[in-house]
Protein backbone atom coordinates (compact mmCIF):
# COMPACT_ATOMS: atom_id res chain seq x y z
CA UNK A 1 0.00 0.00 0.00
CA UNK A 2 3.02 2.28 -0.03
CA UNK A 3 3.18 2.34 3.75
CA UNK A 4 5.58 0.45 5.97
CA UNK A 5 5.26 -0.72 9.56
CA UNK A 6 7.93 -2.01 11.93
CA UNK A 7 7.51 -4.61 14.66
CA UNK A 8 9.79 -6.01 17.36
CA UNK A 9 8.47 -9.27 18.84
CA UNK A 10 5.04 -8.47 17.36
CA UNK A 11 5.00 -5.07 19.06
CA UNK A 12 4.66 -2.01 16.77
CA UNK A 13 7.63 0.35 17.04
CA UNK A 14 8.78 3.58 15.41
CA UNK A 15 11.56 3.67 12.83
CA UNK A 16 13.83 5.40 15.36
CA UNK A 17 13.27 2.59 17.86
CA UNK A 18 13.99 0.01 15.18
CA UNK A 19 17.22 1.75 14.17
CA UNK A 20 18.32 2.01 17.82
CA UNK A 21 17.80 -1.71 18.35
CA UNK A 22 19.41 -2.62 15.03
CA UNK A 23 22.62 -0.83 16.03
CA UNK A 24 22.83 -3.15 19.06
CA UNK A 25 22.15 -6.31 17.05
CA UNK A 26 24.02 -5.97 13.76
CA UNK A 27 27.19 -4.11 12.82
CA UNK A 28 27.60 -3.88 9.04
CA UNK A 29 31.05 -3.30 7.59
CA UNK A 30 30.99 -2.49 3.94
CA UNK A 31 31.59 0.33 1.55
CA UNK A 32 29.36 3.38 2.15
CA UNK A 33 28.10 1.95 5.47
CA UNK A 34 28.47 3.60 8.88
CA UNK A 35 30.64 1.53 11.18
CA UNK A 36 30.64 1.66 14.95
CA UNK A 37 34.43 1.94 15.04
CA UNK A 38 34.25 4.95 12.74
CA UNK A 39 32.14 6.82 15.28
CA UNK A 40 34.66 8.91 17.18
CA UNK A 41 32.54 8.86 20.32
CA UNK A 42 33.07 5.08 20.52
CA UNK A 43 36.86 5.24 20.50
CA UNK A 44 37.12 6.19 24.16
CA UNK A 45 34.95 3.20 25.10
CA UNK A 46 37.14 0.83 23.07
CA UNK A 47 40.35 2.20 24.58
CA UNK A 48 39.02 1.88 28.16
CA UNK A 49 37.89 -1.65 27.45
CA UNK A 50 41.21 -2.59 25.89
CA UNK A 51 43.03 -1.24 28.94
CA UNK A 52 40.56 -2.94 31.34
CA UNK A 53 39.94 0.42 32.98
CA UNK A 54 36.36 -0.24 34.09
CA UNK A 55 37.06 0.23 37.82
CA UNK A 56 39.00 3.46 37.23
CA UNK A 57 36.26 4.73 34.91
CA UNK A 58 33.63 3.98 37.58
CA UNK A 59 35.66 5.94 40.14
CA UNK A 60 35.86 8.93 37.78
CA UNK A 61 32.15 8.72 37.05
CA UNK A 62 31.30 8.61 40.76
CA UNK A 63 33.56 11.58 41.53
CA UNK A 64 32.03 13.52 38.64
CA UNK A 65 28.48 12.82 39.83
CA UNK A 66 29.42 13.96 43.34
CA UNK A 67 31.00 17.18 42.06
CA UNK A 68 28.04 17.88 39.78
CA UNK A 69 25.54 17.30 42.60
CA UNK A 70 27.40 19.74 44.86
CA UNK A 71 27.68 22.25 42.01
CA UNK A 72 23.92 22.15 41.41
CA UNK A 73 23.20 22.42 45.13
CA UNK A 74 25.56 25.39 45.47
CA UNK A 75 24.09 27.04 42.37
CA UNK A 76 20.57 26.62 43.72
CA UNK A 77 21.60 28.05 47.09
CA UNK A 78 23.20 31.05 45.40
CA UNK A 79 19.99 31.65 43.45
CA UNK A 80 18.03 31.43 46.69
CA UNK A 81 20.48 33.81 48.33
CA UNK A 82 19.85 36.48 45.72
CA UNK A 83 16.09 36.09 45.97
CA UNK A 84 16.03 35.91 49.76
CA UNK A 85 18.34 38.88 50.22
CA UNK A 86 15.98 40.92 48.08
CA UNK A 87 13.16 39.86 50.43
CA UNK A 88 15.11 40.31 53.64
CA UNK A 89 14.21 43.94 54.31
CA UNK A 90 10.55 43.22 53.73
CA UNK A 91 10.64 40.17 56.00
CA UNK A 92 12.49 42.14 58.68
CA UNK A 93 9.87 44.91 58.49
CA UNK A 94 7.09 42.36 58.93
CA UNK A 95 8.83 40.79 61.90
CA UNK A 96 9.50 44.18 63.48
CA UNK A 97 5.85 45.15 63.06
CA UNK A 98 4.59 41.94 64.68
CA UNK A 99 7.24 42.03 67.40
CA UNK A 100 6.31 45.63 68.24
CA UNK A 101 2.80 44.51 69.14
CA UNK A 102 4.14 41.14 70.35
CA UNK A 103 0.88 39.19 70.70
CA UNK A 104 1.02 36.24 73.08
CA UNK A 105 -0.85 32.93 72.82
CA UNK A 106 -4.32 33.25 74.41
CA UNK A 107 -3.90 36.97 75.07
CA UNK A 108 -6.65 38.07 72.71
CA UNK A 109 -9.32 35.97 74.46
CA UNK A 110 -8.23 37.30 77.87
CA UNK A 111 -8.37 40.91 76.65
CA UNK A 112 -11.81 40.45 75.14
CA UNK A 113 -13.13 39.11 78.45
CA UNK A 114 -11.45 41.93 80.39
CA UNK A 115 -12.76 44.56 77.99
CA UNK A 116 -16.29 43.27 78.52
CA UNK A 117 -15.95 43.40 82.31
CA UNK A 118 -14.46 46.88 82.30
CA UNK A 119 -17.10 48.20 79.93
CA UNK A 120 -19.89 46.94 82.26
CA UNK A 121 -18.16 47.50 85.63
CA UNK A 122 -20.77 49.94 87.00
CA UNK A 123 -23.60 47.61 86.03
CA UNK A 124 -21.82 44.67 87.57
CA UNK A 125 -21.31 46.47 90.88
CA UNK A 126 -24.91 47.63 90.92
CA UNK A 127 -26.28 44.15 90.27
CA UNK A 128 -23.94 42.59 92.85
CA UNK A 129 -25.12 45.11 95.51
CA UNK A 130 -28.75 44.41 94.67
CA UNK A 131 -28.27 40.66 94.93
CA UNK A 132 -26.47 41.05 98.26
CA UNK A 133 -29.34 43.17 99.52
CA UNK A 134 -32.02 40.74 98.29
CA UNK A 135 -30.33 37.67 99.59
CA UNK A 136 -28.83 38.91 102.83
CA UNK A 137 -28.93 42.56 103.88
CA UNK A 138 -32.45 43.94 103.69
CA UNK A 139 -35.25 43.25 106.15
CA UNK A 140 -37.13 40.20 104.92
CA UNK A 141 -34.17 39.04 102.82
CA UNK A 142 -34.01 35.52 101.53
CA UNK A 143 -31.64 34.43 104.25
CA UNK A 144 -33.90 35.97 106.93
CA UNK A 145 -37.01 34.30 105.47
CA UNK A 146 -35.26 30.95 105.40
CA UNK A 147 -34.34 31.43 109.07
CA UNK A 148 -37.99 32.06 109.98
CA UNK A 149 -38.98 28.95 107.98
CA UNK A 150 -36.48 26.84 109.93
CA UNK A 151 -37.96 28.03 113.23
CA UNK A 152 -41.50 27.11 112.12
CA UNK A 153 -40.38 23.70 110.94
CA UNK A 154 -38.73 23.13 114.33
CA UNK A 155 -42.13 23.68 115.95
CA UNK A 156 -43.88 21.39 113.44
CA UNK A 157 -41.48 18.48 113.78
CA UNK A 158 -42.21 18.44 117.52
CA UNK A 159 -45.68 17.35 116.50
CA UNK A 160 -44.82 15.15 113.48
CA UNK A 161 -41.46 13.74 112.32
CA UNK A 162 -42.63 14.32 108.73
CA UNK A 163 -41.23 17.87 108.94
CA UNK A 164 -37.73 16.82 110.03
CA UNK A 165 -36.47 16.18 106.47
CA UNK A 166 -38.07 19.38 105.23
CA UNK A 167 -36.30 21.39 107.91
CA UNK A 168 -32.95 19.87 106.80
CA UNK A 169 -33.62 20.86 103.18
CA UNK A 170 -34.40 24.44 104.16
CA UNK A 171 -31.27 24.58 106.31
CA UNK A 172 -29.14 23.32 103.35
CA UNK A 173 -30.65 26.01 101.13
CA UNK A 174 -29.76 28.62 103.73
CA UNK A 175 -26.13 27.44 103.68
CA UNK A 176 -26.02 27.56 99.84
CA UNK A 177 -27.50 31.08 99.84
CA UNK A 178 -24.84 32.12 102.31
CA UNK A 179 -22.12 30.75 99.94
CA UNK A 180 -23.66 32.57 97.00
CA UNK A 181 -23.61 35.85 98.91
CA UNK A 182 -19.95 35.35 99.83
CA UNK A 183 -19.07 34.69 96.20
CA UNK A 184 -20.94 37.79 95.03
CA UNK A 185 -19.20 39.96 97.62
CA UNK A 186 -15.78 38.53 96.61
CA UNK A 187 -16.47 39.16 92.90
CA UNK A 188 -17.69 42.71 93.61
CA UNK A 189 -14.49 43.45 95.53
CA UNK A 190 -12.48 42.68 92.35
CA UNK A 191 -14.62 44.67 89.95
CA UNK A 192 -12.69 47.78 88.92
CA UNK A 193 -14.15 50.89 87.47
CA UNK A 194 -11.02 51.98 85.52
CA UNK A 195 -11.55 54.02 82.33
CA UNK A 196 -7.77 54.21 81.75
CA UNK A 197 -7.38 50.44 81.83
CA UNK A 198 -10.42 50.05 79.57
CA UNK A 199 -8.85 52.41 77.06
CA UNK A 200 -5.56 50.50 77.19
CA UNK A 201 -7.31 47.17 76.62
CA UNK A 202 -9.25 48.57 73.68
CA UNK A 203 -6.06 50.03 72.19
CA UNK A 204 -4.36 46.64 72.50
CA UNK A 205 -7.31 44.92 70.84
CA UNK A 206 -7.23 47.52 68.05
CA UNK A 207 -3.56 46.62 67.44
CA UNK A 208 -4.56 42.95 67.19
CA UNK A 209 -7.35 43.84 64.75
CA UNK A 210 -4.81 45.76 62.60
CA UNK A 211 -2.50 42.75 62.37
CA UNK A 212 -5.38 40.40 61.58
CA UNK A 213 -6.65 42.65 58.80
CA UNK A 214 -3.20 43.26 57.29
CA UNK A 215 -2.19 39.60 57.22
CA UNK A 216 -5.73 38.28 56.64
CA UNK A 217 -5.22 35.70 59.34
CA UNK A 218 -6.45 35.00 62.86
CA UNK A 219 -4.15 35.80 65.77
CA UNK A 220 -2.83 32.21 66.28
CA UNK A 221 -1.59 32.18 62.66
CA UNK A 222 0.04 35.58 63.09
CA UNK A 223 1.89 34.30 66.15
CA UNK A 224 3.08 31.30 64.10
CA UNK A 225 4.11 33.64 61.29
CA UNK A 226 6.29 35.55 63.75
CA UNK A 227 8.18 32.35 64.57
CA UNK A 228 8.50 31.53 60.85
CA UNK A 229 9.89 35.00 60.11
CA UNK A 230 12.47 34.64 62.86
CA UNK A 231 13.54 31.27 61.41
CA UNK A 232 13.65 32.48 57.81
CA UNK A 233 15.65 35.59 58.64
CA UNK A 234 18.10 33.46 60.62
CA UNK A 235 18.48 31.20 57.60
CA UNK A 236 19.12 34.19 55.32
CA UNK A 237 21.69 35.57 57.74
CA UNK A 238 23.44 32.18 57.83
CA UNK A 239 23.49 31.78 54.02
CA UNK A 240 27.03 33.09 53.74
CA UNK A 241 28.27 30.42 56.13
CA UNK A 242 26.23 27.73 54.34
CA UNK A 243 27.51 28.82 50.93
CA UNK A 244 31.11 28.84 52.15
CA UNK A 245 30.66 25.36 53.66
CA UNK A 246 29.10 23.99 50.48
CA UNK A 247 31.69 25.66 48.26
CA UNK A 248 34.48 24.08 50.33
CA UNK A 249 32.86 20.66 49.89
CA UNK A 250 32.56 21.26 46.15
CA UNK A 251 36.22 22.28 45.83
CA UNK A 252 37.25 19.09 47.64
CA UNK A 253 35.02 17.06 45.28
CA UNK A 254 36.66 18.75 42.28
CA UNK A 255 40.10 17.79 43.59
CA UNK A 256 38.97 14.19 44.06
CA UNK A 257 37.56 14.16 40.51
CA UNK A 258 40.72 15.70 39.05
CA UNK A 259 42.93 13.19 40.84
CA UNK A 260 40.82 10.24 39.59
CA UNK A 261 40.56 11.68 36.05
CA UNK A 262 44.30 12.34 35.74
CA UNK A 263 45.09 8.82 36.99
CA UNK A 264 42.69 7.44 34.37
CA UNK A 265 44.32 9.59 31.67
CA UNK A 266 47.75 8.19 32.54
CA UNK A 267 46.46 4.62 32.30
CA UNK A 268 44.76 5.42 29.00
CA UNK A 269 48.04 6.63 27.54
CA UNK A 270 49.71 3.40 28.60
CA UNK A 271 46.93 1.35 26.97
CA UNK A 272 47.09 3.56 23.86
CA UNK A 273 50.83 2.89 23.51
CA UNK A 274 50.21 -0.89 23.52
CA UNK A 275 47.28 -0.62 21.12
CA UNK A 276 49.38 1.46 18.70
CA UNK A 277 51.84 -1.46 18.54
CA UNK A 278 49.31 -4.26 18.34
CA UNK A 279 47.03 -2.97 15.58
CA UNK A 280 49.78 -2.54 12.92
CA UNK A 281 50.90 -6.15 13.56
CA UNK A 282 47.34 -7.36 13.02
CA UNK A 283 47.01 -5.29 9.85
CA UNK A 284 50.35 -6.53 8.53
CA UNK A 285 49.04 -10.11 8.63
CA UNK A 286 46.08 -9.20 6.39
CA UNK A 287 47.86 -7.29 3.67
CA UNK A 288 48.34 -3.85 5.18
CA UNK A 289 52.00 -3.95 6.16
CA UNK A 290 53.56 -0.59 6.99
CA UNK A 291 50.33 0.79 8.42
CA UNK A 292 50.67 3.40 11.16
CA UNK A 293 48.02 3.46 13.86
CA UNK A 294 47.81 6.33 16.36
CA UNK A 295 45.54 6.77 19.36
CA UNK A 296 45.22 10.52 19.75
CA UNK A 297 44.32 11.62 23.27
CA UNK A 298 43.68 15.27 23.98
CA UNK A 299 41.71 17.38 26.39
CA UNK A 300 39.08 19.85 25.25
CA UNK A 301 38.95 23.43 26.45
CA UNK A 302 35.53 24.65 27.50
CA UNK A 303 34.83 28.20 28.59
CA UNK A 304 33.13 28.61 31.96
CA UNK A 305 34.01 25.06 32.96
CA UNK A 306 34.16 24.42 36.70
CA UNK A 307 37.39 22.48 36.16
CA UNK A 308 40.61 24.47 35.88
CA UNK A 309 43.91 22.71 35.17
CA UNK A 310 47.03 24.90 35.10
CA UNK A 311 44.77 27.89 34.63
CA UNK A 312 43.01 26.37 31.63
CA UNK A 313 39.27 25.59 31.70
CA UNK A 314 38.78 21.97 30.58
CA UNK A 315 35.66 20.03 29.73
CA UNK A 316 34.86 17.59 32.52
CA UNK A 317 32.56 14.61 32.08
CA UNK A 318 31.67 11.31 33.69
CA UNK A 319 34.27 9.65 31.41
CA UNK A 320 37.09 11.94 32.47
CA UNK A 321 39.06 14.68 30.77
CA UNK A 322 40.05 12.90 27.57
CA UNK A 323 38.83 12.98 24.02
CA UNK A 324 40.08 9.94 22.10
CA UNK A 325 40.22 9.45 18.34
CA UNK A 326 41.91 6.77 16.26
CA UNK A 327 44.22 7.94 13.43
CA UNK A 328 45.66 5.72 10.71
CA UNK A 329 47.96 5.85 7.71
CA UNK A 330 47.75 2.86 5.40
CA UNK A 331 50.59 4.12 3.20
CA UNK A 332 54.16 4.60 4.52
CA UNK A 333 55.30 8.21 4.32
CA UNK A 334 51.80 9.66 4.63
CA UNK A 335 50.75 11.27 7.90
CA UNK A 336 48.04 9.49 9.87
CA UNK A 337 44.52 10.73 9.29
CA UNK A 338 41.35 10.31 11.37
CA UNK A 339 40.00 6.81 10.94
CA UNK A 340 36.56 8.20 10.08
CA UNK A 341 38.06 9.85 6.99
CA UNK A 342 39.62 6.71 5.48
CA UNK A 343 37.80 6.29 2.16
CA UNK A 344 38.55 2.80 0.77
CA UNK A 345 35.77 0.30 1.51
CA UNK A 346 38.02 -2.76 1.55
CA UNK A 347 40.65 -0.90 3.56
CA UNK A 348 38.01 0.12 6.10
CA UNK A 349 36.77 -3.45 6.43
CA UNK A 350 40.25 -4.82 7.06
CA UNK A 351 40.98 -2.10 9.62
CA UNK A 352 37.72 -3.02 11.33
CA UNK A 353 38.70 -6.68 11.23
CA UNK A 354 42.07 -5.95 12.84
CA UNK A 355 40.58 -3.69 15.50
CA UNK A 356 37.85 -6.13 16.37
CA UNK A 357 40.30 -8.99 16.39
CA UNK A 358 42.23 -7.19 19.13
CA UNK A 359 39.24 -5.98 21.12
CA UNK A 360 36.61 -8.53 20.11
CA UNK A 361 35.59 -9.11 23.72
CA UNK A 362 34.53 -5.45 23.93
CA UNK A 363 32.14 -5.43 21.00
CA UNK A 364 28.67 -6.04 22.42
CA UNK A 365 26.93 -6.24 19.03
CA UNK A 366 26.34 -9.98 18.46
CA UNK A 367 26.25 -9.99 14.63
CA UNK A 368 29.10 -8.58 12.51
CA UNK A 369 28.66 -8.36 8.75
CA UNK A 370 31.71 -7.86 6.51
CA UNK A 371 31.15 -6.83 2.90
CA UNK A 372 33.90 -6.18 0.32
CA UNK A 373 36.60 -7.14 2.81
CA UNK A 374 38.40 -8.89 -0.06
CA UNK A 375 38.97 -5.79 -2.22
CA UNK A 376 42.62 -5.47 -3.24
CA UNK A 377 43.87 -8.71 -1.66
CA UNK A 378 44.50 -12.26 -2.86
CA UNK A 379 46.40 -15.47 -2.11
CA UNK A 380 48.19 -15.65 1.23
CA UNK A 381 46.63 -12.42 2.54
CA UNK A 382 43.15 -13.70 1.72
CA UNK A 383 43.88 -16.87 3.71
CA UNK A 384 45.05 -14.73 6.66
CA UNK A 385 41.85 -12.67 6.49
CA UNK A 386 39.82 -15.87 6.54
CA UNK A 387 41.69 -17.06 9.64
CA UNK A 388 41.06 -13.70 11.32
CA UNK A 389 37.37 -14.00 10.60
CA UNK A 390 37.36 -17.54 12.01
CA UNK A 391 38.99 -16.34 15.21
CA UNK A 392 36.48 -13.50 15.55
CA UNK A 393 33.66 -16.01 15.03
CA UNK A 394 34.54 -17.52 18.41
CA UNK A 395 32.84 -14.55 20.09
CA UNK A 396 30.44 -13.21 17.42
CA UNK A 397 28.18 -14.36 14.63
CA UNK A 398 30.12 -13.43 11.48
CA UNK A 399 28.46 -13.00 8.10
CA UNK A 400 30.89 -12.35 5.24
CA UNK A 401 30.08 -11.56 1.61
CA UNK A 402 33.12 -12.49 -0.53
CA UNK A 403 34.27 -13.67 -3.93
CA UNK A 404 37.62 -15.02 -2.79
CA UNK A 405 37.76 -18.81 -2.29
CA UNK A 406 40.37 -18.50 0.51
CA UNK A 407 37.98 -16.36 2.55
CA UNK A 408 34.80 -18.20 1.56
CA UNK A 409 36.29 -21.56 2.58
CA UNK A 410 36.83 -20.27 6.13
CA UNK A 411 33.08 -20.24 6.79
CA UNK A 412 31.34 -23.13 8.55
CA UNK A 413 28.05 -22.56 6.77
CA UNK A 414 27.50 -21.24 3.25
CA UNK A 415 24.54 -19.57 1.59
CA UNK A 416 24.31 -18.72 -2.06
CA UNK A 417 22.36 -15.75 -3.42
CA UNK A 418 20.63 -16.54 -6.71
CA UNK A 419 18.55 -14.47 -9.09
CA UNK A 420 16.37 -15.47 -12.03
CA UNK A 421 13.70 -13.95 -14.18
CA UNK A 422 10.30 -15.42 -14.97
CA UNK A 423 7.45 -13.65 -16.73
CA UNK A 424 9.19 -10.27 -16.46
CA UNK A 425 9.62 -10.78 -12.69
CA UNK A 426 13.01 -10.97 -11.00
CA UNK A 427 13.21 -13.31 -8.05
CA UNK A 428 16.03 -13.41 -5.50
CA UNK A 429 16.61 -16.49 -3.40
CA UNK A 430 19.06 -17.23 -0.59
CA UNK A 431 19.77 -20.95 -0.27
CA UNK A 432 21.85 -22.90 2.27
CA UNK A 433 24.35 -25.15 0.52
CA UNK A 434 25.03 -28.81 1.19
CA UNK A 435 28.59 -30.06 1.56
CA UNK A 436 28.82 -30.99 -2.12
CA UNK A 437 27.31 -27.63 -3.12
CA UNK A 438 29.85 -25.88 -0.88
CA UNK A 439 32.69 -27.64 -2.69
CA UNK A 440 31.19 -26.73 -6.06
CA UNK A 441 30.69 -23.07 -5.09
CA UNK A 442 34.33 -22.79 -3.92
CA UNK A 443 35.48 -24.48 -7.15
CA UNK A 444 33.48 -21.94 -9.19
CA UNK A 445 35.29 -19.14 -7.39
CA UNK A 446 38.58 -20.84 -8.33
CA UNK A 447 37.85 -21.74 -11.94
CA UNK A 448 34.94 -19.69 -13.18
CA UNK A 449 32.53 -21.40 -15.59
CA UNK A 450 34.86 -24.25 -16.57
CA UNK A 451 35.09 -26.49 -13.49
CA UNK A 452 37.68 -29.28 -13.57
CA UNK A 453 38.51 -32.09 -11.18
CA UNK A 454 41.53 -30.10 -10.02
CA UNK A 455 39.26 -27.20 -9.10
CA UNK A 456 37.05 -29.53 -7.06
CA UNK A 457 40.13 -31.04 -5.39
CA UNK A 458 41.48 -27.58 -4.59
CA UNK A 459 38.11 -26.57 -3.16
CA UNK A 460 38.04 -29.65 -0.92
CA UNK A 461 41.57 -28.92 0.25
CA UNK A 462 40.69 -25.31 1.05
CA UNK A 463 37.68 -26.46 3.10
CA UNK A 464 39.81 -29.10 4.85
CA UNK A 465 42.52 -26.58 5.71
CA UNK A 466 39.93 -24.08 6.97
CA UNK A 467 38.44 -26.73 9.26
CA UNK A 468 41.74 -27.11 11.10
CA UNK A 469 42.09 -25.29 14.47
CA UNK A 470 42.93 -21.61 14.21
CA UNK A 471 46.65 -21.08 15.02
CA UNK A 472 47.38 -19.22 18.23
CA UNK A 473 49.35 -16.61 16.29
CA UNK A 474 46.11 -15.09 15.01
CA UNK A 475 45.07 -14.29 18.56
CA UNK A 476 48.41 -13.26 20.08
CA UNK A 477 48.49 -10.27 22.38
CA UNK A 478 51.31 -8.32 24.00
CA UNK A 479 49.15 -7.78 27.07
Amino acid sequence: TGRSRAFINDTPVTLDELETLAERLVDLHGQHEHQSLLRTAEHLTYLDGYGKLHAELAAVSGAFQEAEALRRELQELQKQEKTLREKRDYLAFQLQEIQKIDPQPGEEQELLAEEKRLAHSAELLEKCALLNDLLYEREGSVIESLGTAVQNLDDLRQVDDFFSDLRQNIESSSIEIDEVVKAIRSYASRVEVNPERLEAVRTRLADFAYLQKKYAAPMPEIIRKKAELVEELARIDSLDDEIQRLDAQWQQAILRYLDAAQSLSALRRQAASLLEQEIPRELGEIGMAGTTFVVKIDQERMEHSWLQVDGQPLRASSTGLDRVEFYISANPGQPPRPLRKVASGGEISRIMLALKGVIAHLVQVPVLIFDEIDIGISGRIAEAVGRKLQHLANTHQIICITHLPQIASAGKTHFQVEKWQQDDTTTTNVRRLTQEERELAIAQLLGGEQITDSHIASAKELLRQAALPVPDSTAKSTR
